[in-house]
């Protein structure tokens, strides 16, 4: 599903209108009703309604959905807030046909404040995504106070932005915006609901198709994709018949040090239930009997030294590899991923944990990244890669650069892990706060590596790994909770059924 820019939007409703011959009054009331659908199965009759309307398009949504509501037997209190001298012309309709039906509404200014009436549930209809300069001081008293009544326990739910929120930047440390419970928005997810910064102030979101025109929107490029089961799905490559073990891939994983040898034992159980044909683990002796005893589906390598990776003989051609679980950061260690580099320049790689943090501190290194390899760094170990950044939208553009300076993809691990070849940016859709646990990213880098060795080209393997390592998490989640998910959990995907 495409993230789409402010401008992409607008022009998206301009195409709509000419394509189906339709008025923007039209499109607004179609909009409406998506709202007052959704609405309509969510809310108790028995809950006051509060509809803060602005003086443009998206109180225009409002006032039309006001009507709906209170159609439909809510009890309904409509503000319209005049913040410039005059509606806009489908406001000023929804406002006219309010009126006609006998629905009062009541205009709202920098003088009298104080008669706005909160209800159970306030809905904020004040700016919507065209909105993109700080609010006048009186307005954004009453995004304090709205934002007041919801810690109270009133319900917030914005249409298509929350109110005062920028859609294609950063708000500024003194702009004063509606914090939503609930967002719901027209045909694409809007980019401040996925970024950590913004995103924590929005609780629940949910896109509504307003039939905006498909065609046009098919044909755009935009920077950014909501990846989403359907996407998914259609990466999948079934199973043959007449295949072999041989036919889908041999992993191997480079990890484990004294004390975490679990990290290995995660992301190669992981990488058995992906479905990788063979999987080899190279380790230094000390787990030996570890892995042979809890991945007996695995062959076991081991180095000279007792606690600590150094390189070895590697007696045949990995079709993949995944580097840095459990690792540790010695001197050896990092020869060792040197010697990997240069040995495998054409195999895929996975490269997570300390062999993120030895590239860091290792320009040698980072010089020596395989063309395509899948980096993925949590927010501290992508800092150390990228360095420092003033925000969000920053990070961003940083992280993009990288990818594509370096030829290789970098998945950003996070609430919505995000992934970029350099070119452009996916953005998962799956997971839940119960994967932030120990050995969560160890099972992830073992799930992508496991693609690589099935053949799935880099891009895709990170995007399908993702996807399917927070359904995981959500299927997880949904049975015994987010407090109890541990990473082992994730090891036996059942979201890889339809393989």
């Amino acid at each position: 599903m495409k993230i789409l820019t402010t401008e992409q939007l607008k022009e998206a409703d301009m195409r709509t209108m000419s394509a189906q011959l339709i008025t923007s009054w039209q499109l607004m009331e179609r909009a409406a009703g998506k709202l007052f659908t959704w609405l309509k199965n969510y809310l108790d009759k028995k809950k006051t309604i509060t509809v803060l309307a602005g003086a443009g398009n998206n109180g225009g949504d409002g006032l039309a959905l006001a009507r709906m509501l209170s159609q439909a037997g809510w009890q309904v209190h409509t503000f319209i807030l005049y913040f410039s001298e005059e509606l806009s012309g489908d406001c000023q309709k929804n406002k006219d046909l309010l009126t006609k039906n006998k629905i009062r509404t009541k205009p709202i200014n920098c003088h009298n404040l104080s008669s706005i009436v909160y209800g159970d549930v306030i809905i904020d209809a004040i700016f919507g995504i065209g909105f993109n300069r700080s609010a006048p001081k009186w307005v954004q008293s009453i995004f304090n106070e709205i934002n007041a009544a919801k810690a109270e326990g009133k319900e917030v739910i914005s249409i298509d932005m929350p109110s005062g929120l920028p859609t294609d930047r950063m708000p500024n440390a003194n702009e004063v915006f509606v914090c939503a419970d609930k967002v719901l928005t027209f045909q694409s997810p809007k980019l401040p609901f996925l970024l950590p910064s913004t995103g924590q102030y929005i609780g629940d979101w949910e896109v509504l198709d307003i039939g905006l025109n498909k065609p046009f929107i098919d044909q755009l490029s935009t920077e950014f994709e909501y990846l989403t089961e359907a996407e998914i799905d259609a990466l999948i490559k079934p199973r043959g018949k007449f295949t072999h073990k041989g036919t889908y891939g041999h992993a191997l994983l480079v990890g484990g040090s004294y004390g975490k040898m679990g990290a290995v034992v995660l992301a190669g159980k992981a990488a058995l239930r992906t479905g990788v044909g063979l999987l080899t683990v190279a380790i230094p002796r000390c787990g030996y009997g570890v892995l042979q005893t809890a991945l007996p589906e695995a062959m076991v390598l081991t180095c000279d030294s007792e606690k600590h990776y150094e390189s070895t003989q590697i007696p045949f051609q990995p079709s993949a590899i995944g580097v840095g679980i459990g690792w540790g950061k010695e001197e050896e260690t990092a020869k060792a991923l040197g010697a990997l580099f240069k040995t495998y320049k054409q195999t895929p790689f996975v490269i997570d944990a300390d062999a993120l943090n030895l590239i860091a501190e290792n320009p040698k290194l980072l010089k020596q990244l395989p063309y395509e390899a899948v980096l993925t760094p949590h927010p501290k170990e992508l800092e150390r890669l990228i360095g420092v950044w003033k925000d969000d939208y920053d990070k961003l553009a940083k992280a993009k650069a990288f990818a594509q300076k370096h030829n290789i993809v970098l998945v950003i691990k996070g609430a919505y892990t995000m992934i970029t070849d350099g070119a452009r940016y996916w953005v998962n859709s799956t997971g839940n706060a119960g994967m932030a646990t120990a050995g969560s990213g160890d099972v992830l880098t073992g799930w992508i590596t496991s693609l690589l060795a099935q053949g799935y080209p880099a891009l895709q393997a990170a995007c399908i790994g993702v996807y399917q390592h927070g359904a995981k998490g959500d299927e997880v989640a949904s049975n015994i909770g987010e407090n109890s998910l541990i990473a082992s959990d994730l090891c036996n995907p059942s979201v890889m059924k339809k393989r």
